[in-house]
Formats: structure tokens, sequence, C-alpha cells
């Protein structure tokens, strides 16, 4: 005869769980279960912040200002500059300011050489993964060409829209 008063037991339990009227006993924790556990989801969290790496971003082909465009508004004589810089960031990445500062120090390379305006501009940027001390390596590469003008330069880097950066405090440390 059945009886309708319990369910029927389980075929994944034994004999003695599924007689049992009391639930079955958890497995105290132990503190290397603890530890492996913490491990693994330091793991997990550091693969999760990585997928989005290395951030790469680029002006794309050399470009000049609108306002220094045109027939004569340069001096047709133009010197290259380079500057190639790593930045060292905590806490996040403000590309676009970074992008900014290494402007600023070809145009004060090309005043320095008796230029004030620079035209044919091209970056590269490219943000690595942060290490575990949470400082991301930032690698620029900033092309320009240094000429006379009689406009003034716009102090601004060309192609800004295209700057990528990582969200958070930026913190320069090296």
């Amino acid at each position: 005869m059945l009886s309708f008063n319990s369910p029927p037991s389980s075929p994944l339990m034994s004999q003695q769980e599924a007689s049992s009227p009391s639930p079955p006993r958890a497995r105290p924790l132990r503190l290397p279960d603890v530890v492996n556990l913490i491990v693994k989801l330091k793991r997990s969290s550091n693969k999760a912040k990585a997928q989005g790496f290395p951030i790469e971003c680029a002006s794309g082909e050399p470009s000049t200002h609108d306002v220094l465009q045109g027939e004569g508004v340069v001096s047709a004589r133009k010197v290259p500059l380079q500057e190639q810089r790593r930045f060292l960031c905590r806490g996040g990445v403000d590309a676009k300011r970074l992008l900014r500062t290494m402007r600023a120090t070809l145009l004060e390379e090309a005043q320095m050489i008796g230029a004030n305006v620079l035209v044919d501009e091209q970056w590269t940027c490219y943000i690595h993964a942060p290490k575990r001390d949470g400082i991301y390596k930032v690698d620029m590469c900033y092309s320009a060409s240094a000429a006379r003008s009689e406009t003034v330069d716009p102090q601004q880097p060309v192609a800004l829209e295209n700057a990528r950066g990582v969200p958070g405090l930026m913190t320069v440390v090296g």
C-alpha cells in the first residue's frame, strides 16, 4: 500500500538518508576550502578585468586642423617631430589629457626651433591591462611637423574624439 504523506525517495539518496527524518548535515567549512574559494574568485575577477585589453586607439592618417589648411597659411618648410612616451597610471586612464600633454611637449620643441604651429599630426595610444597593483601602462606616440604661420595654433590634438581611456580618477605615477 502507498502512503501519500511523504514524497517518494530520491534515487540519488542512499537508503539510510531516505529513511532519516532529519535533513542531511552540511560539511563544516575548513580554512583551506575558504582560501581556495578566495583564490578562484580573485583569478576570475582579474580575467574579467583583462578581457577588454589592450585598448588601442589612433588618430588615423596625418591631418592638420582646419584653421591651418589652405594655400599660404603655413610655411612651406616643415620640420618633422616625434614624441614617444610610456605613462604609468593608477586608478584610470584619461587618454585625452595625456594626448594634450604630448602635443604641448611637441609644440614646445617646435617653438625652440622657431616654429609656432603643428601640422600633419598623427598619434597612437595603447593601454595595457593593469597588473596586480592596479597600474596601467600607456604607450603613446605623437608625431607632427613644425611650421610657421600667422594663424594661432589651436592647442588641441587632432581626432581627439577617437581617444579611448579607462574610467576612473587617473594618477600618473611614472
